[in-house]
């Protein structure tokens, strides 16, 4: 503990914090399902329609809730390397770390399969409501068994030899052993292993990271771009109307689309991005430091704080969060007083005087005051008839 305090500290914080906020994050769910049951008899009887989650309509929570799961078992993960800072006690054998390695890419590699799936699904709901049908349970299950089966087999593959598990600073943490990245020229063993190594990034890097990223990344730009066209249009359509409309996209927080959709790929994506400096390890730096080690680890423990705030807490179907941010708002202020132009025709012919006034009747317009009548010469108007003498006052305007 005295020698490792400040990464000790860092590794307890990002245990317990994101563990919390994980936990938190499944009382939407069933604070909603216990109310489910009695919504929908409410709703029968008296026609009216009430927000709740309903997890058999509703498979967009299938891999919210994986999600959820997996950033706690990430989590829990960082109790063991806790412990052996605490105590400095190097509790790791070869079986212990190739099984904790081995559980630590899955459940890495499973989060970003996970964020490409629920992109998936939002450019279903959003963009193409037609494949509606294969958006169900069944097959988001065979889907997510799939790439979680893919990624159970790869996560073994170090100990096979391409790659190794290893422990470091007297067996205190484990994780990939990426000194095999630095090859002895004069050891034809070395050679061997650093290619096998290489090509296992290469492979890690460019099916499991690279193309669901790229994926996950083009859906959220083609549902950006169908909601700004979208608006446009009923903006076009409807004028001011437009705004009362119901949104496309519910999973999201109503006029930010863009940031909750870019905030979701980023948190998922680039908190990993720390394990790429320690692969390609371009300062050659020393592998003897444990906090050149740690540090990616802990780095990658940033998606599981954040996680949890952009997708559940910031998505309108589980957590009002529309309806409290109407509430917050300011109160608008009312509309400023409007003004028409009148004409006030002067006492010389041909000409008029416009004069911005308040929009009330006119029976209501105020008098020329008497003060302001002067002696001039007289104009048409103030002879009644032929016969009556000129009006001694006109207005001066």
């Amino acid at each position: 503990m005295k020698h490792h305090q400040s990464l000790t500290t860092n590794l307890i914080v990002f245990c317990i914090v994101p563990l919390l906020l994980n936990l938190f994050s499944f009382i939407p769910f069933f604070c909603c399902g216990f109310l489910c049951k009695k919504s929908e008899k409410n709703e029968e009887e008296s026609g009216s329609k009430s927000r709740k989650i309903n997890f058999r309509r509703n498979p967009s929570l299938q891999p919210l809730i994986l999600l959820l799961f997996v950033d706690i078992l990430m989590s829990i993960q960082l109790i063991y390397p806790i412990h052996n800072f605490l105590y400095e006690d190097g509790s790791f054998t070869d079986t212990s770390c190739n099984i904790y390695g081995a559980l630590d890419m899955i459940l890495s590699l499973s989060e970003i399969l996970l964020a490409c799936v629920i992109a998936f699904d939002r450019y279903i709901v959003t963009c193409a409501p037609k494949w509606g049908k294969w958006r169900c349970h069944s097959n988001y299950f065979k889907l997510i068994t799939f790439g979680f089966l893919a990624v159970l087999i790869w996560s073994f593959v170090p100990i096979l030899g391409y790659g190794k598990y290893s422990t470091f600073h007297n067996n205190q943490f484990c994780s990939i052993d990426w000194r095999q990245g630095n090859i002895d020229t004069n050891s034809e063993e070395s050679r061997i292993s650093a290619h096998r190594y290489i090509a296992f990034l290469t492979a890690t890097c460019l099916v499991f990271f690279l193309i669901p990223v790229c994926i996950a990344s083009s859906l959220y730009y083609s549902i950006i771009d169908h909601v700004d066209r979208q608006n446009s249009m009923d903006m076009l359509r409807d004028g001011p109307d437009a705004g009362n409309k119901e949104d496309t996209c519910t999973w999201a927080v109503k006029g930010h689309v863009a940031k909750i959709g870019l905030g979701c790929l980023l948190v998922s994506v680039v908190p990993f991005f720390g394990y790429s400096v320690v692969c390609l390890n371009p300062m050659r730096s020393d592998f003897k430091s444990i906090s050149f080690i740690v540090v990616p680890v802990i780095l990658s423990r940033i998606s599981t704080m954040f996680n949890p705030i952009f997708y559940i807490w910031l998505n309108p179907e589980i957590v009002p969060i529309n309806e409290l941010i109407a509430k917050c708002a300011p109160k608008p202020k009312p509309p400023r007083q409007l003004y028409h132009t009148i004409n006030l025709i002067a006492d010389v012919p041909g000409m008029s005087f416009p004069i911005l006034t308040p929009t009330i009747p006119r029976r209501q317009l105020p008098k020329i005051p008497p003060h302001l009548l002067s002696p001039s010469h007289p104009s048409l108007c103030d002879f009644n008839n032929d016969f009556d003498d000129p009006k001694e006052f006109t207005p001066m305007l």
